[in-house]
């Protein structure tokens, strides 16, 4: 009978061989690491920390345990094939735009889009066309995609060779998926989704629809995120034959690490199981806390908690309910600041915070303890009278719509990567176009893209949010006090 969890079972037989390595990683089973890391680890992850010795298979050309995986995979997440990442949801977003895209043709992506699809852009010198999902200026976040958008942008650009988009969101908005796939595959292309926080969906019917059975061609799915699996374990989904599925494992391979982490494919393969097994209980409990924590800061004065309603009210399709936005903006506070407070004073962490709002991920690993908690120190935050943030850039936050402006592309990106590029200050970059990326970290959607030209408002937008502590990724200068333009 086939093993239900192929790989945790190769490497529990590899362990109790007992086998004396002579093969790598260099702490030969943990006997070498050194006493820091055992004391934090214990012993059992240096003896699962293998590699593809006889036996483990071949991530790279997979025949025995992680082809079982990948196809036990496929089955769970309702797949025609299925692949392990080890390189994080990133790999596989540029891996997919390397097999849709040939260099100088045109994609259809959302200007939400995580910077990984943009490094898949500059990788293989697509040229993309940004559209726009819907934005709430209110509270400052990017909704759902209406077809109409998608039709939209695909009348004005015929040649597109594919259409990518987020579902959901990092705030857990989905769009109408089968309304946009089938405008999409109107014109014979494939639609793929970066669904890396929507890994548990379809195990529950009152949880948004999977996306592969919304139409979507291809997905990529952050298995970490609100799954069990290791930081940067991820899996990357196919449907049907619009992507090209022979250059996709040609891309997989050439981004893929060859030194095979069996530990995060084991905690893929673990994860999976977990889901196939038991995955309604586990969103059940996850829906049930997730609602008590709603109710208990629907009460709670000053703070705003959107629900399924509101997001439909706006165009979406959906709400994921293991997301749970928390404004705190009639409060006079930024989520920066809150994010802050809450850490300090109550040991809380969030997933993210931005201008107004904190993002808060809830799972099945939460408990009821977790949410009075938090309920807890969101009510007594709520009473600080006079947060210390600087009353002229608070009240420029309050007072301005901030949504992130739309910037002409002068050239494709992967040609302005490649440019001769020089430092300028920030505020002498108007009017010059970008060579590097500069994106707010978490969720990692992009400012400011390379080959953009640089507007007034986009300088002043990143000027706001580096004064009120934006975690910036992807530019030379960590103080994003300087951008790198192009000579």
């Amino acid at each position: 009978m086939p093993s239900p969890l192929p790989i945790l079972d190769a490497l529990q037989r590899y362990q109790d061989r007992k086998t004396t390595r002579f093969h790598m990683p260099g702490h030969k089973g943990g006997r070498e690491a050194g006493s820091a890391i055992r004391e934090l680890l214990g012993e059992k992850p240096f003896l699962a920390d293998v590699t593809n010795v006889p036996g483990m298979d071949d991530l790279h050309q997979p025949g025995g345990i992680i082809q079982a995986a990948q196809e036990l995979a496929a089955q769970t997440f309702g797949a025609d094939h299925s692949y392990f990442l080890i390189n994080g949801s990133s790999c596989g977003l540029m891996a997919l735009m390397m097999a849709c895209c040939a260099p100088g043709e045109e994609v259809l992506v959302p200007r939400n889009i995580h910077r990984s699809i943009l490094s898949g852009i500059i990788l293989n010198g697509a040229c993309p066309v940004f559209y726009r999902p819907a934005y709430d200026l209110d509270i400052c976040i990017p909704l759902a995609v209406t077809p109409a958008a998608i039709s939209r942008a695909l009348k004005a650009h015929p040649q597109a060779r594919a259409v990518f988009l987020v579902n959901p969101t990092y705030n857990g908005i989905v769009s109408d998926l089968p309304a946009i796939a089938e405008v999409v595959h109107g014109r014979g292309i494939p639609l793929v989704v970066d669904e890396a926080h929507g890994p548990h969906l379809g195990f529950h019917e009152q949880y948004p629809l999977r996306s592969l059975e919304g139409g979507a061609d291809a997905v990529v799915q952050g298995t970490h995120k609100l799954l069990t699996a290791f930081t940067q374990a991820s899996m990357l989904h196919l449907k049907g034959e619009r992507v090209n599925r022979d250059r996709l494992e040609q891309s997989l391979k050439v981004l893929q690490s060859t030194s095979t982490s069996y530990l995060l494919l084991a905690s893929l393969d673990a994860a999976r199981g977990e889901m196939a097994e038991r995955g309604w209980e586990l969103l059940e409990r996850t829906r049930v806390m997730a609602q008590y924590l709603r109710n208990e800061l629907d009460s709670l004065p000053g703070v705003f908690v959107f629900d399924e309603g509101w997001v439909k009210e706006r165009g979406a399709a959906g709400l994921d309910p293991a997301k749970v936005t928390v404004t705190v903006k009639e409060l006079g506070l930024t989520g920066l600041w809150a994010e802050s407070w809450l850490r300090e004073k109550y040991d809380l962490q969030v997933e993210m915070s931005d201008l107004f709002n904190l993002l808060l991920i809830v799972t099945a690993g939460n408990t009821r303890a977790d949410i009075d908690r938090l309920v807890q120190g969101l009510k007594e935050m709520a009473a600080v009278e006079s947060p210390p943030e600087p009353p002229p850039v608070l009240r420029a936050v309050l007072e301005r719509a901030c949504q992130p402006p739309s910037l002409p592309l002068v050239c494709t990106p992967r040609e302005a990567f490649f440019h001769p590029a020089v430092p300028v200050p920030l505020e002498q970059a108007v009017g010059r176009v970008a060579a590097e990326t500069i994106a707010s970290y978490p969720p990692g959607i992009p400012l400011l893209c390379p080959g953009e030209r640089i507007t007034r408002e986009v300088v002043e937008f990143i000027a706001l949010g580096r004064d009120l502590g934006l975690h910036f990724q992807g530019q030379q200068d960590p103080a994003a006090s300087c951008l790198r333009v192009l000579v």
